[in-house]
């Protein structure tokens, strides 16, 4: 399901591991980091956004057409791997966004070092385990499932058949990869790190944290929980909206994210 509109495809050499990028526009840079799906490319929110700020979209390791380092076992190995990510692309002063498990590992990159952060964005992130609710199992469910966990309202998603039809072998290959990947970075513990709530609190970065109000998978709860972590971070939550808001509320989301960034 990779989408190409404006964005451009190549690939960047991080230390030895080839990773495949996608990016486009003009301005201030904006690294974007994918969930644990796995990459879909170039995507209409991602245009958006590019009018106003270049934006970039790397495969995470393992990932789609990334290599996968022997040494990258954890997140907060993909969150080092990614600072090395920035620096091969000499980046400064980046708006750093992530959803999902994507989210998760920019909240750890700046737990570990914001210093070249100028404002972070987690959409519907991973990484903090609710107190009450719980996050939703993604691993050991079916394709269908998964689906129906991602979205509130297929009506509300443009295109919805092109996430429900039946892939082909190649890219059920991918998803494949991807799923395995993914579960050995999250399983244990599953979908967040213990630590993560604390080491937040050395963050002094801009944060906007956005999420879905009938979020399936990671409760808004959670939401609430990285705003008390992050000191003076701002929480937006989307109405009818499941896990994706950059799809299925994509006017709402950019709106937020846009209005926060020009704030700053």
């Amino acid at each position: 399901m990779t989408t190409v509109q404006n964005g451009s495809r190549t690939t960047v050499n991080v230390n030895g591991t080839a990773v495949e990028m996608y990016s486009g526009g003009n301005g201030p840079p904006l690294v974007f980091f994918h969930g644990a799906g796995g990459s879909n490319g170039w995507q209409p929110y991602h245009e958006d956004l590019s009018s106003d700020y270049t934006v970039f979209v790397p495969s995470q390791p393992g990932f789609n057409g990334t290599e996968a380092p022997a040494w990258v076992k954890t997140i907060s190995d993909v969150a080092h791997f990614n600072h090395m990510f920035i620096d091969a692309l000499g980046l400064q002063d980046i708006v750093l966004m992530g959803s999902s498990m994507g989210g998760w590992v920019s909240a750890e990159m700046a737990a570990m070092d914001d210093h070249n952060i100028d404002a972070l964005v987690l959409v519907d992130a991973a990484g903090i385990k609710p107190r009450e609710g719980e996050i939703a199992e993604i691993f050991m469910v079916s394709a269908e499932t998964r689906l129906q966990q991602r979205f509130y309202d297929p009506s509300q998603v443009p295109n919805y058949e092109n996430y429900a039809r039946e892939l082909s072998p190649e890219e059920q290959l991918v998803v494949h990869s991807n799923a395995i990947t993914a579960s050995q970075l999250c399983w244990k513990p599953y979908l967040h790190n213990p630590s993560l709530p604390y080491t937040l609190s050395r963050v002094d970065t801009p944060t906007l944290i956005v999420w879905g109000n009938e979020d399936a998978i990671i409760p808004v709860e959670c939401g609430h929980l990285f705003q008390q972590a992050i000191q003076g971070s701002q929480l937006r939550i989307i109405d009818n909206c499941g896990h994706s808001p950059a799809v299925e509320k994509r006017g709402e989301f950019v709106a937020a994210v846009t209005g926060f960034l020009n704030s700053l």
